[in-house]
C-alpha cells in the first residue's frame, strides 16, 4: 500500500485539465489515521498543485481516513456511499468535492 504522499502524487498525475476548465479552487484534504496528515490541492487555469500543510482559506474541506482515502481512490469505496455513512465529513463548497471524479477521472 502506498503512504498518503506517494497517493496523492498519484492522485494528481490522474489529473483531467479539460475537466477544470473555468474551475479554480482550493480543496483541504484532511487524511487522518497512520501516515495521515493535512494537504491541498489548488486548481486553477486547468492546472493542479498538491501541497503539504493547512490551506488559508479552503473551498471546500475534506476530511477522511487514510484508509478509506485509499480504498476511494482505488474504486472499492464509492465516495458517496462513505459520505453518506459518515467515513467522509465534508465542509464548504460540497459541489466542488461532486466534481472530483470528473477532475481526477476513476
Amino acid at each position: 500500500m502506498s503512504a498518503p504522499p506517494a497517493m496523492l502524487a498519484d492522485l494528481v498525475k490522474r489529473f483531467r485539465p479539460e475537466a477544470a476548465e473555468g474551475l479554480t479552487a482550493v480543496y483541504q484534504l484532511h487524511l487522518t489515521g497512520d501516515g495521515g496528515d493535512f494537504w491541498n490541492l489548488s486548481i486553477a487555469n486547468q492546472q493542479c498543485h498538491l501541497s503539504p500543510g493547512l490551506a488559508t482559506d479552503p473551498d471546500v474541506t475534506i476530511k477522511v481516513s487514510v484508509e478509506d482515502w485509499r480504498e476511494i481512490l482505488t474504486g472499492r469505496l464509492d465516495a458517496v456511499t462513505a459520505f453518506m455513512s459518515g467515513r467522509v465529513q465534508l465542509s464548504g463548497d460540497l459541489s466542488l468535492a461532486t466534481r472530483l471524479k470528473a477532475i481526477f477521472g476513476s
